[in-house]
């Protein structure tokens, strides 16, 4: 079993997960050094980079199996997004194909679709054509936005909820989401790999509730005990100020990407996690006490657009 992205955000809690279930895993890490966050007993490493097809040869030896996670949200350099989750998963599959992997599980995104307007859905819609078409058995799951210890969007947020009474959201603040825990994604990909039901399947997976923008910084701010107050900024005066902050800062609280995207909901239908994998997703609410480890200089430096590692890699 190989899991690529290993030492991310989904990637720790999926090889977590998968060694609770009694596999044997190569946890794939693009540099060395990042292994201890997703160090657990008996998983082997190895390293890879997607933007390097050659990598992956000794990778794949002896793999029957793959869980494909490597993904970026912001594009840095020459990292684009094609060339990271359209290529690079291309890259992935090519090398899983050539070792004769049995079956493939991919994440993906709620939305992905091939609309240049949106140049980081038309990158995971891409890459989800490179897996459909490799033929190799597969589930591609399409993910709402996730939370959990070393998130980075409930952590964004929790900065800006830390520091100020007045919130600012681009828009109305009425765009919904769907949170869903990190560990129940990775449950879900578990299975996706155990069961032939869902191959060749896509599959829109989310938690247990829709979310407005707005609620969601409500219940942030409950958790934290705090009376918070949203400011709606017009998209066009946002879209500025967010193209000024990417070009100032390493790491802005939000990307000109990430607006456009707030055109449409990012829902998927309430009952697919139960209906399809047999358990119910935990809440936002009551599920995110790890942002009262934000203190005030670590939420100065989420707004100033210095994420912490400590934060990050929790």
């Amino acid at each position: 079993m190989l899991v690529t992205g290993a030492t991310g955000f989904v990637g720790r809690h999926v090889v977590q997960a998968l060694v609770e279930h009694g596999m044997r895993v190569r946890a794939v890490a693009h540099t060395h050094g990042s292994e201890p966050v997703a160090a657990v007993e008996g998983v082997e490493f190895c390293y890879a980079d997607v933007t390097q097809p050659s990598s992956w040869q000794a990778a794949m030896e002896g793999v029957d199996a793959v869980i494909h996670l490597v993904a970026i949200i912001r594009e840095r350099g020459d990292l684009t997004f094609d060339r990271v989750n359209h290529q690079g998963t291309a890259h992935v599959v090519a090398a899983a194909r050539q070792a004769g992997v049995r079956c493939f599980a991919h994440l993906s995104a709620i939305g992905a679709q091939d609309d240049p307007r949106f140049p980081y859905l038309a990158s995971k819609a891409m890459g989800e054509q490179a897996v459909i078409q490799s033929g190799i058995p597969y589930t591609i799951l399409r993910g709402s936005i996730l939370f959990g210890h070393g998130d980075e969007f409930i952590n964004t947020l929790a900065g800006v909820v830390r520091l100020s009474p007045l919130v600012p959201v681009a828009g109305n603040g009425n765009t919904r989401f769907q949170p869903i825990h990190v560990q129940d994604m990775a449950m879900c990909l578990v299975q996706a790999l155990e069961r032939d039901d869902i191959k060749g399947q896509t599959i829109e997976i989310g938690g247990p509730a829709y979310l407005t923008y707005d609620q969601i910084i409500g219940v942030i701010a409950r958790t934290y005990g705090k009376w918070r107050h949203t400011v709606h900024v017009p998209l066009p005066v946002m879209r500025r100020l967010v193209w000024a902050m990417e070009r100032i800062m390493p790491h802005p609280p939000a990307t000109t990407h990430q607006l456009s995207m707030l055109a449409f909901d990012n829902v998927a239908q309430l009952d697919t996690v139960e209906r399809v994998f047999g358990f119910t997703p935990r809440p936002l609410e009551g599920n995110i006490d790890y942002v009262h480890g934000v203190s005030f200089w670590d939420a100065v430096r989420i707004v100033a657009g210095f994420m912490p590692k400590r934060i990050r890699d929790h």
